[in-house]
């Protein structure tokens, strides 16, 4: 009898035991992995709460150092809140475990922005080796090149930007220009039609175009284009200087 109760005592006291530690171990929540950990910070990031992003970016890291977009997404964390040396540095960081577009990209908008357009032409040409239109690249890299009087190269590009950004009336205004330098002046002035869809009003545009017909000896055109700038532009004598003597020409 008393070893019948001994064991229903203890029987007791194991289920007891068993039924604590099987709810503690349902009570306690699993580890977050490194994505999970990565997806709540990128979640931060898009609603502005960059101080969040940072700490979850950190986390994510801290739990795997090998990821590059871990490192690139912080480094657009950090560029948002205006560190650029603490972005920089993670861009690179980026790089160093796998080569992006994304990260070449955005270290050549970095270098742009500071006026260091050769080393934004580095960064862009590496980043269009691996994806040709990403962004805005094309467009900061055919303006480095028209800058630097590379006139093929900005074409080029420009081209390839507006064939994917229709609507940026600055693209084909450049492209022009730099059409106009070769003297492909038909090109030129196709490219400058395109930039007047989406900014007619602009008066140096049609200026663009009157040295064009000048060059064509197209003076009626010239002379419509003249008269357009005076109507949109700075009303300058020398202008009405210029329309007057095409008008004794023609």
């Amino acid at each position: 009898m008393k070893a019948l109760q001994f064991y229903i005592t203890t029987s007791v006291i194991l289920l007891s035991l068993w039924s604590v530690n099987s709810l503690s171990a349902q009570g306690s929540s699993p580890t977050p992995s490194p994505n999970e950990i990565f997806k709540n910070a990128f979640s931060a990031f898009q609603q502005g709460n960059y101080d969040l992003a940072i700490k979850n970016y950190n986390l994510a890291i801290t739990a795997d150092p090998t990821r590059n977009y871990f490192y690139y997404n912080r480094a657009l964390t950090y560029k948002a809140m205006g560190n650029v040396p603490k972005a920089m540095d993670d861009l690179t960081t980026s790089l160093s475990y796998k080569q992006t577009a994304e990260a070449y990209y955005q270290i050549g908008l970095i270098k742009y922005e500071k006026n260091d357009l050769e080393g934004a032409k580095v960064e862009f040409e590496n980043a269009k080796l691996i994806k040709n239109d990403i962004e805005r690249m094309n467009f900061f890299l055919g303006m480095i090149y028209f800058h630097n009087n590379q006139y093929d190269e900005a074409i080029k590009c420009f081209y390839d930007y507006t064939s994917v950004v229709k609507n940026c009336a600055d693209a084909y205004y450049y492209r022009g220009l730099a059409e106009a330098k070769l003297c492909s002046y038909q090109d030129a002035l196709t490219s400058f039609k395109f930039a007047q869809m989406y900014k007619n009003s602009d008066w140096k545009l049609y200026y663009e175009m009157y040295e064009i017909y000048l060059a064509m000896n197209d003076k009626e055109n010239a002379h419509y284009s003249l008269s357009m700038v005076i109507e949109l532009g700075e009303k300058k004598p020398e202008h009405y200087e210029e329309r007057a003597r095409l008008f004794l020409r023609l």
